[in-house]
């Protein structure tokens, strides 16, 4: 059976190419453009793991982060993706609950595919 990710994050092409490289691996995909749409997705989903943009519109990815972790039963692997790179932007995350934190800057669409993967059941 495949392995669902929801991926959160308002920029589209990176959603696209997200898509392209997590379906060659052989996820189904799922997408929102905005955290607060995302958490609704989440919850009718049940995805196996979460990529998370931080910066977006509506709920930004911190909010999302938080949202999840307490306010929801479900426990989903979250790895936030970010062009963030501040340690203190990184330590929030991690205190917030990610699983993961990758640096959109550092890694290559197969790199977040396993980075991604080592956090499934």
């Amino acid at each position: 059976m495949k392995k669902k990710i929801l991926i959160i994050d308002d920029n589209i092409d990176l959603q696209d190419l997200f898509r392209i490289h997590f379906e060659s691996a052989g996820f189904l995909v799922y997408t929102s453009g905005d955290g607060l749409k995302g958490i609704t997705e989440m919850l009718e989903l049940k995805p196996d793991v979460i990529l998370l943009d931080l910066m977006m519109p509506q709920m930004n990815g911190f909010e999302v982060l938080d949202t999840i972790r307490n306010y929801s039963s479900i426990k989903i692997p979250v790895v936030v993706c970010s062009s963030l790179s501040q340690e203190a932007d990184i330590q929030r995350a991690y205190e917030l609950g990610a699983d993961g934190y990758i640096k959109k800057s550092d890694a290559s669409g197969e790199q977040i595919v396993k980075q991604v993967s080592k956090f499934l059941r």
